[in-house]
């Protein structure tokens, strides 16, 4: 079994994942048309809700070198990713793939909320492009994300719910 500093380790682990992929990956990563490579990794949380922090701090890192770092960048896009985790989480036991539309849908919508106040953009021009990315990413990210969970608990042991594989 995985300990406290275990947990801590992996949220770390991950997070920083989050981050230097959106970092690395600017200026795809920023702004109203973006592709950010790094939300891929979001649909371990199905598997793994202990990681459900490592997407809020992830996102609060890798917005940091955001053009439009400030508070909507830094306070309400962790908490939409808190939001969107949860969801996901629990929405992904009913099905993997529904919950990583959830999680798409509420990124894509708290995104283009964000931009129409910065860029006094209309919501409806943004929020297609941006789910369409979402929706691309999180749902590659369902197969592509279940071997990490294996790998995961292969090096931090059994799981939440104490099953392997689960």
């Amino acid at each position: 079994m995985r300990g406290p500093a275990g947990r801590i380790a992996e949220i770390a682990v991950v997070a920083a994942a989050y981050a230097a992929l959106t970092i690395y990956l600017a200026p795809a990563s920023y702004g109203p048309v973006q592709f950010r490579f790094a939300e891929i990794l979001k649909p371990l949380v199905i598997w793994e809700p202990q990681l459900i922090p490592a997407f809020v701090l992830g996102n609060f890192l890798g917005n940091l070198l955001s053009p439009f770092a400030g508070p909507w960048e830094l306070g309400w896009m962790p908490f939409a990713n808190l939001v969107g985790a949860w969801a996901c989480w629990r929405l992904g036991q009913i099905n993997a793939y529904l919950g990583a539309v959830v999680y798409a849908l509420i990124t894509a919508a708290a995104v283009s909320t964000m931009l129409k106040v910065l860029l006094a953009a209309p919501f409806r021009t943004l929020f297609l492009p941006i789910l369409a990315s979402e929706v691309v990413l999180l749902v590659v990210g369902v197969p592509v994300m279940r071997p990490v969970h294996l790998a995961l608990r292969r090096a931090f042991g059994n799981g939440v719910n104490g099953r392997v594989g689960a």
